[in-house]
């Protein structure tokens, strides 16, 4: 696919202290993710632009011949299967569940898709800019497409059907089935979606040499989190937030997962690439 590019006395004391409070807070995002995290229970309300850049962790580099991938879309027998509160959908932060995971890894490109044609249909209609929104940047277009479903039926195991798709002309490369339990918690569907990602890309051939720190972050069969409902909640409060481009409000929702959950390191990714963006970073490289 060929690049596409979008158109487009006391105070100052306290507020010192304030920043430092928080570069402690959020240091841990600039570690490996999914590092334990020493971060306390409480996050302070506002972030100053130092402790935004302590934020903005690098993105990873992909190795060469990483293959490029997007997630299409993710469909689920039951809207909400978890009760989750969100206002973008179960779905939605699901896939961008997945989207952490694979952003983390050097041996995949994960390419944003989702918002970034979005963006780039907006600038080209000359429409402006919502404030704090970044620009759509370019992209090099993804080679494959994953596409899910997660279905379930009666009693018996629920089902990952999973997809690599031909973004030109949607064709079907390859598919495969991941089987999970019914009461599946939502990160440890993500990480299988993730987990069976990768093994698919062995089989392929087009899998890189990489080995991942964190053992369950892409397991070959489903595995059960620990990862709270309250966490994941708080990780879809932040998401909606980016959505809006309401950066802090991004901030805390993230911060507010990894802190319940030190495990949850997908939040951690989505706090550095929203971090990233607000810093200047474009959808395309975020």
């Amino acid at each position: 696919m060929p690049a596409t590019r979008a158109r487009s006395s006391r105070q100052r004391p306290a507020r010192r202290l304030t920043a430092t409070a928080l570069i402690l807070v959020t240091s841990a995002c600039g570690r490996t993710a999914g590092a334990p995290s020493t971060a306390p229970s409480s996050i302070a309300s506002v972030a100053d632009e130092a402790a935004w850049r302590t934020l903005a962790a690098p993105r990873t580099t992909p190795v060469a011949g990483a293959v490029r991938i997007s997630v299409s879309e993710i469909q689920l027998g039951e809207q909400n299967p978890w009760g989750l509160e969100t206002s973008l959908g179960t779905a939605i932060g699901l896939a961008e569940l997945v989207a952490a995971g694979l952003l983390r890894r050097p041996d995949v490109e994960f390419v944003e898709r989702r918002r970034f044609t979005a963006a780039v249909d907006a600038e080209r209609l000359g429409r402006t800019r919502a404030a704090g929104a970044p620009p759509a940047g370019v992209s090099p277009g993804p080679e494959f497409l994953l596409s899910v479903t997660w279905a379930a039926f009666g009693a018996t195991p629920a089902y990952l059907e999973s997809r690599l798709l031909d973004p030109a002309s949607g064709r079907i490369e390859r598919s495969w089935r991941t089987e999970t339990p019914l009461d599946a918690d939502p990160v440890g569907v993500a990480r299988a979606i993730v987990g069976g990602l990768i093994a698919e890309l062995a089989r392929m051939g087009r899998s890189s040499a990489w080995a991942d720190p964190i053992a369950s972050a892409a397991p070959a069969a489903f595995e059960r989190t620990d990862i709270s409902v309250a966490a994941v909640n708080a990780f879809l409060e932040g998401l909606a937030s980016e959505e809006v481009w309401n950066w802090e409000g991004a901030r805390v929702g993230y911060q507010t997962a990894s802190v319940r959950n030190p495990g949850f390191f997908e939040a951690e990714v989505a706090l550095a690439r929203a971090a990233r963006l607000r810093l200047g970073g474009t959808l395309a490289s975020g």
